[in-house]
């Protein structure tokens, strides 16, 4: 029986060291709902070996990925795209308690489960971003590694917005989506506008043409630090126990690149910087052959693979 598993996982799962030197054609991958506590989470699951979780952020979904990473990390990873609580087709809590650390992190402890994996190595952008720094926070015990790609890192944002007005200035874009109630306009051309890839813009106007949007944001309401500033600015808890690594598109117009400096003092088994010259807030998607690479550097440097 193991001797057949093997054959099986060595069918399947390609070594690390040939699995980025070429792009398969995607697959659509399995479709799987788990229901966590009364919410009900989608998402899609590839290939085969370790666990890897694929994070997708606003305005955005778990399709992301499907274009550049999926193709390359399947190879050697069951890999797992969750869409988040407030995006379609997951369900869409409706009051903004519904979006705090507690339920983003149990979301994500819920699919784990449900594939009974103890531990994954986890990647997230923007606010998927956001997530997978929860999840290594709550649960070091089960992140093998972490990669976070154009997302606040927690202990340098918080500080800086609340007390750089430059930070603030970036984040103007943000104070409408407080208040933001069903039924308003959506000004989806605006929300979608620093996507580079036309054809993939058309498809998450869409998208977001065809959800409701209120879940969505009531991310920022739970988790983005918003005015009145100068509140909540301790930072002892977000010192990080897993390997990590910010993946970053120099070209982003959301963040104040002063939020990359003073990383190395959080995090206990290292922090990995880069910056990618070029690429915006969708680094994965902008320069999807450097990110690949260097995420590709990084766990076999971390894991030892």
């Amino acid at each position: 029986m193991f001797w057949t598993s093997f054959i099986l996982w060595a069918t399947c799962c390609q070594s690390l060291a040939s699995a980025h030197a070429k792009i398969l054609p995607p697959a659509n991958g399995e479709e799987i709902f788990i229901n966590n506590n009364g919410v009900t989470l989608h998402y899609r699951k590839y290939g085969c070996g370790p666990y890897l979780v694929l994070q997708h952020g606003f305005p955005d979904r778990e399709t992301t990925f499907a274009d550049f990473q999926v193709p390359a990390f399947a190879q050697s990873y069951t890999v797992l795209t969750p869409t988040l609580r407030g995006y379609p087709p997951s369900s869409v809590p409706p009051e903004a308690a519904d979006y705090g650390p507690d339920y983003l992190v149990s979301d994500l402890a819920a699919i784990l489960d449900h594939e009974n994996t103890t531990t994954a190595t986890v990647i997230g952008h923007d606010f998927g971003g956001a997530v997978v720094q929860y999840f290594s926070l709550y649960h070091p015990e089960r992140v093998e590694a972490m990669v976070m790609m154009n997302t606040p890192p927690f202990a340098t944002f918080v500080p800086l917005i609340n007390f750089d007005k430059e930070a603030q200035e970036y984040a103007r874009y943000t104070i409408p989506y407080y208040t933001y109630k069903p039924g308003q306009p959506k000004n989806i051309s605006t929300l979608v506008e620093n996507i580079r890839n036309t054809t993939y813009r058309a498809e998450i106007a869409a998208y977001l043409e065809a959800s409701p949007i209120d879940g969505m944001l009531h991310y920022y309401s739970a988790n983005y630090p918003g005015p009145p500033y100068e509140q909540n600015t301790s930072v002892s808890g977000y010192v990080q126990k897993v390997p990590s690594m910010l993946l970053w598109g120099v070209e982003d117009v959301y963040f104040s690149p002063k939020m990359l400096d003073g990383l190395e003092g959080f995090y206990n088994k290292g922090i990995r910087l880069v910056t990618v010259p070029g690429a915006g807030h969708w680094v994965f998607r902008d320069d999807w052959q450097r990110s690949n690479e260097e995420i590709w550097s990084f766990l076999k440097t971390v894991l030892r693979l």
